[in-house]
C-alpha cells in the first residue's frame, strides 16, 4: 500500500532530541513523534515494508492509526465535504433557540440586537408546538430536541418558558424523543427560586451568564435599566445558584476591559471561590454590519491579539481547576462550523419568525422563514443551507476544526471567510496539554513515543 502525509497535520512545537509535537485536525489525535518516527514519516511517500524492522512497522501502524499518514488514494478533502453534506441535511437532532421576548432589562453598549417589548403570544406558542410535532412526524430519524432559551432577556417572560417547556417535554415523551435545554441570561433575574424551577420544571441543565469586569467596569458595560448595581446582583445570583444550576460565566472582551481580565479571574477564584463551578471563559466582542451596537469597531480585537488574552485565562483556570481545563484540551472536529448551516436548526423570535443565526434575530432582512410554514424553502434559507467552503479554507490544515468559519462572513459583505478566534489559541492550548502530560508523566492514548521525548 502506498502512503502519504495527511494534509491536516499541524506541527505544534519542536522538542529536544529532534522530537516533535504533532496534531492531526481530522483524527483529533495529538502525539509526540520521536526522531526515528520522523525519519520514516518525512519519507513516507517512498516507504516500502521490505526488510523493515518490527519497530519501524509498528511506528508506521501507529502513525496510520493517528491519521498522520493515509492511503495515497484517499482524498481527505472530498471525504470531509461528503461527510459535511450528509450531516447538514440529516441531523438526528432538532435544535431550537427560542426568544420568548426581545425585551431586556439591560442596555449594554455592545449589544447587537434590536429591542422590542413584544412577548410570544399564546397563538405563536401553539404554532411553535405544531412546528415541533410536524418535524417529528416528517422525520422519524430525529432522536432529540434541544432548546436554548434566548432573548432579549428570556427571564422577563418566565411564564412563557414554563408553559412551553412543559408542553415540549410532553411532546418529546409522547414521541419517544430525548429533551434537553439551556438558557442564556444576563443573570439579574436568576434568583434561587427561579433556578430551582428552571431545573425541576423546565429540564434546564445549564446557564450562561456574562460578567464583564470588576464592579465599575461591569456596571458601565452591563447597564441595568433600573440603574441598580448589576455586578453585585449578578455575581450574588451566580454564587447562590451555581450548586442548583451549572453556570458558565462569559466575559466579553474588547480593548476597553482587556486589562481587567486578570484581576477579574483572580476575583472569581480567590474571592468568590469559583474553582470548578461556575466555569468561566473569555469571548471577543465582534461588530458586524447591521448590528445595533454603539461601539466603534476599533475597540475590537483581531484574532492573534485576542488569543493572548484567551490563553492567559485558560492557564489561570488550569492552575485552579485542572480537570475542567483538561477536558477541553483537544479541539473537536466539526462537520459544520455551526448548526445554522444545517437543517433542523432554528432561531425563533417572539413573533414566530425564524433565522439561521442568533446574531440576526429581530432583523427583518435576515428572516429565513416562519414557523407557520415549516418547510417553505425561502431564498435566504437556501443561502444558508447551500453555503459552501471557500477555496482558501479548503487549503488550510485547520479546516476540520472550523469548516470554513462563521457563515455570516461567507454570505455577507465581501463574502470573504474569517478565521474564527479559537483557531489562534489551538497551538497554545495543546502546548499546555503537553506540559500537563510531562508534569504528570501519564500515558495517554495520543502519545506516539513516551520514552525519548517525554521532557
Amino acid at each position: 500500500m502506498k502512503l502519504k502525509k495527511s494534509r491536516f497535520n499541524i506541527v505544534i512545537d519542536q522538542l529536544p532530541d529532534d522530537c516533535q509535537l504533532i496534531y492531526n485536525s481530522f483524527s483529533g489525535i495529538f502525539g509526540i513523534m520521536d526522531a526515528e518516527s520522523r525519519s520514516v514519516f518525512e519519507d513516507i511517500e517512498n516507504f516500502t515494508p521490505d526488510g523493515k524492522s518490527d519497530d519501524v512497522m509498528e511506528n508506521v501502524s501507529v502513525m496510520r492509526h493517528a491519521g498522520y499518514i493515509v492511503d495515497t488514494n484517499l482524498d481527505e478533502l472530498t471525504a470531509i465535504k461528503l461527510e459535511r453534506n450528509q450531516h447538514r441535511m440529516n441531523s438526528p437532532h432538532l435544535s431550537l433557540t427560542i426568544a420568548p421576548t426581545m425585551d431586556c432589562n439591560m442596555n449594554c453598549p455592545y449589544c447587537y440586537e434590536n429591542k422590542s417589548t413584544i412577548a410570544m403570544s399564546d397563538e405563536v406558542q401553539q404554532l411553535l408546538l405544531d412546528f415541533v410535532q410536524v418535524h417529528f412526524k416528517s422525520n422519524p430519524d430525529i432522536k432529540s430536541l434541544h432548546v436554548t432559551w434566548y432573548g432579549g432577556e428570556p427571564l422577563m417572560q418566565k411564564g412563557v418558558i414554563h408553559s412551553l417547556s412543559a408542553k415540549l417535554i410532553e411532546i418529546c415523551e409522547t414521541n419517544d424523543k430525548a429533551y434537553s435545554a439551556g438558557i442564556i441570561t444576563n443573570g439579574a433575574l436568576l434568583d434561587v427560586e427561579t433556578a430551582k424551577q428552571l431545573v425541576e420544571n423546565c429540564k434546564i441543565s445549564h446557564a450562561q451568564v456574562t460578567v464583564d469586569g470588576m464592579r465599575d467596569t461591569h456596571n458601565a458595560r452591563r447597564i441595568l435599566a433600573s440603574g441598580e448595581d448589576s455586578f453585585t446582583i449578578v455575581t450574588r445570583n451566580i454564587d447562590a445558584c451555581k450548586d442548583i444550576l451549572p453556570i458558565n460565566v462569559r466575559v466579553n472582551v474588547d480593548k476597553n476591559n482587556a486589562d481587567e481580565v486578570d484581576v477579574l479571574t483572580k476575583y472569581f477564584v480567590d474571592d468568590m471561590g469559583w474553582k470548578g463551578n461556575p466555569q468561566f471563559y473569555v469571548s471577543p466582542v465582534e461588530i458586524q454590519e447591521g448590528d445595533s451596537c454603539s461601539l466603534d469597531s476599533s475597540v475590537c480585537f483581531q484574532g492573534e491579539e485576542f488569543a493572548d488574552i484567551s490563553l492567559k485565562t485558560i492557564r489561570a483556570s488550569y492552575v485552579t481547576n485542572r480537570d475542567a481545563v483538561v477536558r477541553s484540551f483537544f479541539p473537536s472536529r466539526k462537520t459544520l462550523f455551526c448548526s445554522g448551516e444545517g437543517a433542523n436548526s432554528y432561531v425563533i423570535d417572539p413573533e414566530g419568525n425564524y433565522y439561521n443565526c442568533y446574531r440576526y434575530i429581530g432583523m427583518a432582512e435576515h428572516v429565513t422563514g416562519h414557523i407557520s410554514k415549516p418547510f417553505l424553502i425561502t431564498e435566504k434559507y437556501g443561502e444558508w443551507l447551500l453555503a459552501d467552503i471557500k477555496d482558501k479554507c479548503e487549503k488550510c490544515e485547520y479546516l476540520p476544526m472550523c469548516m470554513g468559519g462563521c457563515a455570516i462572513y461567507r454570505l455577507e459583505g465581501d463574502k470573504e471567510p474569517k478565521c474564527f478566534f479559537a483557531s489562534f489559541t489551538y497551538k497554545g492550548v495543546l502546548k499546555l496539554a503537553y506540559e500537563d502530560y510531562v508534569a504528570r508523566q501519564i500515558t495517554t492514548r495520543t502519545a506516539i513515543s513516551t520514552t525519548k521525548c517525554a521532557g
